[in-house]
């Protein structure tokens, strides 16, 4: 009697969430602010993808895990770059109001 371990092909739905992952992380910027974390994301759900085509289920698995996590430190490294982004140019702003309403930074 042989007995063997039965790899469950993941769900067509698991696919498709990486996809949304790396929509998510390219609305978000990730191009310019995470473009290896994105490549590398979007390189393994083209490996998942064959894998699963090659019913090879647990390395499809592996790799599905794999790019949800490199898509969301791509969206993760895009939000902290926006926000980043929005904090210089709220002081810059900042800067210029202290200018104009208290003369700071002014020669008299």
């Amino acid at each position: 009697m042989m007995i063997g371990c039965a790899t469950t092909p993941p769900s067509r739905a698991s696919l498709d969430n990486v996809h949304d992952q790396i929509a998510e992380a390219r609305e978000l910027g990730a191009q310019s602010y995470a473009p290896v974390e994105l490549s590398r994301a979007s390189q393994l759900l083209a490996a998942a993808e064959a894998a699963f085509s090659e019913r090879d289920y647990e390395v499809a698995d592996r790799n599905v895990a794999r790019a949800v996590l490199e898509a969301q430190l791509a969206q993760a490294r895009s939000r902290a770059a926006t926000l980043r982004e929005k904090v210089r140019e709220l002081g810059d702003e900042n800067q210029r109001l202290r200018r104009d309403l208290l003369g700071e930074g002014t020669l008299r």
